[in-house]
């Protein structure tokens, strides 16, 4: 409720809107981004005025000549001129951090990355067939280092060991044939994983079966930094990606206002309809690409420059009634808990790096 609470206000006395950089319905040149990370072609990409668009996983060996997690190949050649917002496919390389082991009765999938996996927005499909799907979630919300899920499709009192897994974090048994997309049901030989929409392998039905693959992790050693960083003064606050070749991932993440009365409310950084983004731009607030910011103001004239040099994708002009920066403000991460950052102080830059 005081989410909406916040937003309602915000949309009565706030002017949005991105920054107009770039002429929309003007051709652009595509950049050469081979050999970049991701993160770094988004935000060459972006400048240029054009689009991210789909990520294509290809196997990393030492033999690829090219760095892993780097781009290999991109759908339209730089130098090639085009409609401004035009999206560009591109091809990374991959190293597997992830498995799925598989017979006909049970399916475990092994958190190899490093780090703690979110869970959300990986789901699993049938390719073909009655078209069985299951959502990791069903599972838990995080998978930690080196552990495993598990799932049976015949009754069990309790879960297989491998010798793969550290532990077996948790597991269920789900009678629903629906959910049975490893088994080959109804004919199917391939199954799909996908992450947030991006399709991470095409594994083939088989007992015993192996598939191994890339999942981007949030965590340090992935593609995502694990902080959030601040910069603002009286008149202005920025959330800036200062990293050189890594998403800085908003989604999810909120602040605090204890400024603007009733104190509490809950501000989301990655909610686009904050900045008049519909229809959005080519860039997305919901992950900021290296050198990427989003600038809040206090409307004052002071305030039409970010507080440290970045590419500004969004903007949002409160008025100095409701900055939330102008008290300690509060930040809540993935995590759930409560941080704080302190007040503008007047006249001089303030920085507030927290967990994300």
């Amino acid at each position: 409720m005081k989410k909406w609470l916040l937003m309602l206000v915000l949309c009565l006395l706030a002017v949005a809107g991105a920054p107009a950089s770039r002429a929309q319905g003007s051709d652009v040149t595509v950049p050469d981004v081979t050999g970049l990370s991701l993160p770094q072609a988004a935000a060459q990409l972006n400048r240029a005025g054009l689009r991210l668009g789909a990520e294509i996983n290809q196997g990393w060996t030492p033999d690829s000549g090219q760095v892993e997690n780097s781009i290999f190949a991109q759908s339209i050649p730089g130098g090639q001129v085009v409609p401004f917002g035009t999206a560009v496919d591109v091809t990374v390389l991959r190293s597997p951090n992830a498995t799925l082991l598989y017979d006909d009765n049970d399916l475990t999938l092994v958190n190899q990355t490093g780090g703690e996996l979110n869970l959300t927005g990986i789901s699993f499909a049938a390719v073909g067939g009655a078209g069985a799907q299951f959502a990791a979630t069903r599972w838990a919300g995080f998978l930690r280092v080196g552990q495993c899920v598990q799932v049976w499709s015949v009754g069990r009192n309790g879960p297989k060991g491998l010798d793969e897994c550290t532990a077996i974090q948790n597991w269920l048994v789900t009678m629903n044939p629906a959910e049975h997309f490893w088994t080959g049901a109804g004919g199917t030989t391939q199954f799909t994983v996908l992450q947030n929409g991006v399709p991470r392998a095409t594994c083939p039905v088989a007992n015993p079966g192996r598939c191994a693959f890339f999942l981007s992790s949030g965590t340090s050693g992935g593609d995502s930094t694990d902080y959030v960083y601040f910069a603002y003064t009286s008149e202005r606050l920025a959330i800036i990606n200062r990293s050189e070749d890594r998403w800085m991932v908003l989604e999810g993440y909120s602040m605090i206002n204890y400024f603007a009365p009733p104190g509490g409310l809950l501000l989301y950084p990655s909610d686009a309809s904050l900045y008049g983004m519909y229809p959005p731009d080519v860039e997305t607030v919901s992950r900021l690409a290296p050198g990427q910011c989003i600038l809040y103001t206090n409307s004052s004239p002071e305030s039409s420059a970010p507080p440290q040099p970045c590419d500004v994708i969004a903007q949002l002009d409160i008025g100095p009634t409701l900055i939330f920066w102008g008290a300690d403000f509060g930040v809540i991460g993935s995590d759930g808990q409560e941080r704080k950052c302190a007040a503008a102080t007047p006249g001089r830059l303030t920085l507030c790096v927290m967990p994300r």
